[in-house]
C-alpha cells in the first residue's frame, strides 16, 4: 500500500477511502452532525454557547460548547441528556471513531457524566465502555499535562467521568477523548446514537458541570495508526490550499514527547499555538476551521518541533 494511499485514509473524508462529520456549535459545517437536546426531560440542562463559569469558562474552538448551563452551576437531583444521530448507510467502512473533547467539574464519583450508543437508532442503549463492537483503543488524556486519565464509576453504577478534569484539581482542562470500533466480518449498521447523559445526586455542589466540544465522527478503511507514522514523513498535513479546514496527523512512539507546534502568516506573525506541552504516546489529529485563521488569503506556515525533529510545512489561505 502506498504512503499516498494511506494519506488518503487519514485525511480526505472526501473521499472514497473514509468518511467524516463534524460538531463543533459555532454554525454551519461542511460534514455536520445531527444532534437533539431531550426537551422529554423537564430540567435539561444542557445548553449551547459561550461558557461562563468560574472553572468552565472557555470553548475549546471560540465561542461556543454545548455545556451543562452556560452560567449556572448545576442543580441536585437532575439527569440531562443530548444525543448525536449520524446516518452510517453510505459509509460502509469497518474502522469507526467518536472523537471529542470535554471538561468537567463536578463532585468526584457521586455527579458527573456517561456517554452511550445505540445502533438500533435509539431503541437499546449500551454504555460505551461495554459496547459489543467491543472498542479496539480508547483514548483518554489531558492536554494541558499529556497525562492519561481514566474513567469513574458514578453512583448509579455507570462508567463515566466525574470530578475535576484538570491537572492539578484546581484546574478544569480539556481532555481529548476518542474511542474507536473495529466492525469485522459484519454488516454496519444504518445510523448510530451517541447520548450524553449528565447526573446529580441530591446533595448540593457548587460546581460547573460538563462541557463538550469538537466531536467528530470518523470512518475508515484501515485504522490510522499504521506505519506511515513510524517513517521518515511522520507528519501529515491538508489540504494545501485550505478552503474549509486545515488538518494536522502526526504520530508519537515515546511514552511522553514535547511537542511545539504554531502557525504564522506570511510576514511571520504570529497566528495561532495549535500544541505546547508534552503529549502522550499515540496519534494526535487537529482540525483548525478556516473561519478560525487570518481572513486575508496568503501563505500559511506550520513551524516548531515534535519532540527533536522540526516541523516546518508551508500551505496557502483560500480567498473568503
Amino acid at each position: 500500500m502506498t504512503r499516498s494511499l494511506l494519506f488518503s485514509f487519514l485525511l480526505l473524508p472526501f473521499m472514497s477511502q473514509a468518511q467524516y462529520a463534524e460538531l463543533y456549535f459555532e454554525g454551519s459545517t461542511f460534514y455536520p452532525i445531527a444532534y437533539e437536546i431531550d426537551t422529554s426531560q423537564a430540567n435539561n440542562i444542557w445548553q449551547v454557547g459561550a461558557p461562563q463559569k468560574a472553572l468552565l469558562n472557555e470553548a475549546l474552538s471560540l465561542p461556543n460548547v454545548i455545556i451543562t448551563d452556560s452560567v449556572t452551576n448545576y442543580p441536585v437531583g437532575n439527569t440531562s441528556s443530548f444525543t448525536l444521530k449520524t446516518p452510517l448507510y453510505d459509509w460502509g467502512y469497518p474502522v469507526f471513531f467518536l472523537r471529542f473533547y470535554q471538561a468537567f467539574d463536578t463532585d468526584s464519583l457521586n455527579d458527573g457524566g456517561y456517554v452511550e450508543v445505540s445502533w438500533d437508532e435509539g431503541l437499546t442503549w449500551t454504555n460505551i465502555f461495554a459496547d459489543w463492537l467491543m472498542p479496539l483503543n480508547v483514548e483518554l488524556y489531558n492536554i494541558e499535562s499529556g497525562g492519561a486519565i481514566e474513567a469513574d464509576t458514578l453512583a448509579n453504577g455507570q462508567l463515566g467521568f466525574s470530578g475535576r478534569s484538570g491537572y492539578p484539581v484546581e484546574t478544569a482542562d480539556w481532555i481529548y477523548s476518542s474511542f474507536c470500533w473495529e466492525n469485522i466480518g459484519g454488516q454496519l449498521a444504518d445510523s448510530v446514537f451517541v447520548r450524553f447523559t449528565f447526573v446529580s445526586d441530591s446533595i448540593p455542589e457548587e460546581r460547573g458541570g460538563w462541557m463538550i466540544d469538537n466531536i467528530t465522527i470518523e470512518s475508515y478503511i484501515a485504522h490510522p495508526v499504521i506505519d506511515y507514522t513510524r517513517m521518515d514523513d511522520f507528519i501529515k498535513v491538508a489540504p494545501t490550499l485550505i478552503d474549509e479546514k486545515l488538518m494536522v496527523i502526526y504520530d508519537l512512539d515515546d511514552e511522553v514527547t514535547d511537542v511545539r507546534l504554531d502557525l504564522f502568516d506570511g510576514q511571520g506573525r504570529h497566528v495561532r499555538n495549535l500544541r505546547n506541552g508534552k503529549m502522550p504516546r499515540g496519534v494526535d489529529h487537529l482540525l483548525i476551521r478556516r473561519d478560525d485563521l487570518p481572513q486575508p488569503a496568503g501563505p500559511l506556515f506550520l513551524k516548531g518541533y515534535i519532540g527533536t525533529r522540526m516541523v516546518e510545512e508551508r500551505m496557502m489561505l483560500a480567498p473568503r
